[in-house]
């Protein structure tokens, strides 16, 4: 009989230069494929973000937009170059009806809409640069959808329409009619 030779495994077995190279080429591949994976995470997270700062912004001024006219007896809006104002008389939330004015003022140049009240009645004028200053801000990145303006009177109605971009590109686009309330009146007036 032929007894198959037998080889023994020597003492210093290990892999050779070709193995330890392919598994480190593998090895790489993976760091590779997973470095890619978490940074195009990291890019939709930002995205996300971005899409959702202007969103937030832009609700939040057309919140503060529909709850002054649909509770005001009067509004007017008013253009300084290419900056608009609207102010409304509009009534208080308080059980007893109180009747304040409250402004909103786009900045073409700054691409912000800010807003002001006065709970007295005080009449409320096209603000200096200074005085926009201590407005709050409700809004930044804002431009008009195509060439109609940001706020527009339409008989007893308010036309409001305008895009929030973030720097990333993203923008989120509003547009709305808010319905002011009838019925509701008052003496006197905020412009």
């Amino acid at each position: 009989m032929n007894a198959i030779p037998t080889r023994r495994p020597s003492q210093d077995a290990g892999l050779t230069l070709v193995e330890l190279t392919v598994a480190m080429a593998l090895s790489v591949l993976l760091i590779g494929v997973a470095v890619g994976l978490f940074a195009s995470a990291a890019k939709s997270q930002n995205t996300i973000s971005s899409r959702s700062s202007a969103s937030t912004g832009a609700q939040q001024a057309m919140r503060s937009l529909t709850q002054g006219i649909e509770n005001a007896s009067e509004f007017t809006v008013q253009t300084s170059g290419s900056d608009i104002m609207l102010v409304a008389r509009t009534a208080g939330t308080a059980a007893t009806l109180t009747w304040g004015c409250r402004a909103w003022y786009y900045q073409a140049s700054t691409k912000t809409i800010r807003m002001s009240s006065t709970p007295d009645g005080t009449k409320i004028l096209l603000p200096t640069t200074t005085q926009l200053a201590s407005w709050t801000r409700l809004a930044g990145g804002i431009t008009p959808v195509g060439t109609t303006p940001i706020f527009q009177a339409v008989g007893q109605n308010l036309q409001v329409g305008f895009i929030a971009t973030v720097s990333s590109g993203q923008s989120v686009t509003m547009q709305t009619t808010i319905l002011q309330q009838t019925g509701v009146g008052a003496s006197g007036t905020c412009y």
